[in-house]
């Protein structure tokens, strides 16, 4: 196929963007699909802001992120069905310290950054993306493994779906670095919460963990809802400094019950090891 040079900054934008989501398929179906997918898209583009600017590219990154979602979470249940291999009990165990683990480098993170009385600073940002997210997203898969299947199909699904999208999010605000970008940095991990949330929604009915079936939601509400919090604020102030209104002690008591509630979960999940056959 030809390609068509980038003639907006939208356009290139957009197509460096789609190209960094196509990270989350497998890696067989990347290289198999990923160029044409991108010259694909790229064409879309294209023609889309021909046709209607900066609105058409909007419509067309609403279609594409519901495909995109939706392909996403098919490829890899093909994947696993291919594979027929679930987590070890070991896994679990694992799955279980890493929860922990990646509740607390939350919680510092977030109190480190609230500490230097300053603007989004490096250092925790680092510890955020590139420790907390990890050990956090590793954590969530092993609940997806261990209460999966006692949960159905969205709650298993939208486990998945927050694990892959999670470290994207973050991961392109931490490159592109720029406004607006730069938010989605500490949007990564919300992006987990809610779906760690709406599996503990799932959960409040089909009740899988042995007690306290209210965590995953304790677990997974409180960031999200400051990140969502800052943005609406920030956007109608025009003040992006600070913490665009949100009072700090109402912030450190709201990470330190997400945090409790993450080490609660981890603790569960490292406990209750299933039955090697």
């Amino acid at each position: 196929m030809r390609r068509i040079p980038f003639t907006t900054p939208i356009v290139a934008i957009s197509v460096k963007v789609y190209q960094a989501l196509l990270v989350a398929y497998p890696t067989a179906f990347q290289k198999e699909y990923g160029p044409e997918m991108i010259e694909v898209f790229r064409d879309c583009c294209l023609w889309a802001f021909r046709q209607s600017g900066g609105k058409g590219i909007v419509k067309l990154w609403g279609i594409t992120l519901l495909d995109f979602i939706q392909s996403l979470v098919t490829e890899h249940t093909q994947k696993e069905t291919q594979m027929k291999k679930e987590m070890r009990p070991e896994d679990i165990r694992r799955a279980g310290w890493a929860l922990m683990s990646g509740a607390v480098s939350f919680v510092l993170s977030i109190l480190i950054t609230m500490a230097q009385d300053s603007d989004w600073s490096v250092f925790p940002m680092l510890l955020l993306i590139f420790v907390s997210l990890p050990l956090l997203v590793f954590g969530v898969l092993g609940l997806r493994a261990r209460y999966g299947e006692h949960v159905g199909g969205f709650g298993k699904n939208i486990l998945l779906i927050g694990a892959i999208l999670a470290p994207i999010t973050s991961l392109i605000g931490f490159f592109l670095a720029r406004d607006p970008f730069w938010i989605l940095a500490y949007a990564g991990p919300a992006v987990l919460f809610v779906c760690l949330t709406l599996f503990g929604i799932v959960a409040l009915n089909t009740r899988p963990l042995p007690r306290w079936n209210l965590l995953p939601v304790l677990a997974g509400f409180s960031y999200p809802a400051m990140i969502l919090s800052y943005v609406v604020t920030a956007f109608s102030t025009e003040d992006w400094t600070g913490y665009a209104g949100l009072s700090s002690s109402v912030i450190v008591i709201l990470v330190i019950i997400q945090g409790a509630a993450l080490l609660a979960l981890g603790t569960i999940l490292k406990a209750d090891l299933p039955t090697e056959s």
